[in-house]
């Protein structure tokens, strides 16, 4: 039986359970998180199921926590994250760990987390899943023959301190490279206040360039245009409506509209836990590469709406 952990049962990390549980591991489940009012939902989730579930066990602390476990998914805010994986490194031995982006808001962590995993021997992933959607992973297998020239990403209103990463990973990940080169920002002026207290955030648009592809990630104020994802090829366009959940491709023979749907989180955590656990790899990104994502977007946004000193650079995102 695999023990595994989540960490933070805020509404992310019940919707992780939710996916655990779905899990064809044999799994023993334990969630860790300091709030009663978080832990009591819980313990609601478990006392309202209509079906059997894996034992899962619910602690204040770290320090009931089996010495060794599988997985450990860390589903806090990105200000406790860090802390919260130095306490797990501390309690057990943990294999694999799957981390929610935004990863750290202090550029130092990084290293000082990449450290901790080398010391550990975890192997660290990053839940930017767009690259485990079977949308773009079909879109990634049909043009390993065409080259990928531009990426944009567009929409109303939307958060680029929050999200902007789920783009940038997914065109690393279509453009077969983790490199980020030219990085430049746009921002509008007045820095918005996150639906989360504390944490802040920017509309506006960055641009950069990917492998051979330049990409521009771009939030229209006042606008309520659905989020469009365009990709130009050397041979084809493909623009990807994520809300109505269709595909057109241009450029090889007739026009064609494809339907597909994007998945929950509650749908997706078992799979990658199934992953894991039985080839030891999965479709998450892994830490060094995320980390070239997250690091430059850090001081960007720090520049505009946090601190930068030096090297470093620190701003409240969620």
């Amino acid at each position: 039986m695999h023990q595994v952990v989540i960490v933070g049962a805020g509404q992310l990390g019940r919707r992780h359970l939710q996916g655990l549980v779905k899990s064809r591991q044999a799994l023993s489940i334990h969630i860790v998180d300091p709030s009663e009012a978080a832990r009591s939902a819980v313990d609601e989730f478990v006392g309202s199921s209509e079906v059997a579930l894996p034992p899962i066990q619910v602690h204040s602390g770290f320090d009931a926590l089996p010495r060794e476990l599988s997985l450990a998914i860390v589903a806090t805010t990105a200000n406790q994250r860090l802390h919260a994986v130095e306490q797990l490194a501390r309690a057990a031995n943990t294999r694999h760990l799957v981390l929610e982006k935004f990863l750290f808001n202090n550029s130092d962590e990084y290293e000082r987390a990449s450290r901790l995993f080398d010391e550990h021997g975890m192997i660290a992933w990053v839940n930017t899943p767009r690259r485990h959607f079977s949308v773009y992973r079909g879109i990634r297998e049909n043009t390993q023959h065409d080259r990928l020239l531009q990426f944009t990403v567009d929409g109303g209103d939307w958060g680029l301190c929050c999200n902007s990463v789920h783009f940038v990973d997914l065109a690393q990940f279509l453009a077969g490279t983790a490199e980020l080169r030219h990085l430049s920002s746009h921002f509008d002026d007045e820095v918005l206040k996150s639906k989360r207290d504390g944490y802040v955030e920017l509309t506006g648009e960055i641009r950069g360039e990917i492998g051979s592809a330049q990409f521009c990630v771009r939030s229209i104020r006042g606008s309520t245009k659905p989020i469009t994802v365009t990709l130009h090829y050397e041979q084809q366009t493909i623009f990807v409506a994520e809300g109505s959940g269709t595909l057109w491709r241009i450029g090889q023979g007739p026009v064609e509209a494809t339907a597909f749907r994007l998945p929950y989180q509650s749908e997706m955590t078992g799979l990658i836990a199934d992953q894991l656990l039985s080839t030891g790899s999965c479709d998450l990104t892994p830490y060094a590469d995320s980390a070239a994502a997250h690091l430059p977007l850090l001081r960007a946004f720090a520049q505009r709406a946090g601190q930068t000193d030096g090297s470093s650079s620190r701003c409240a995102i969620t």
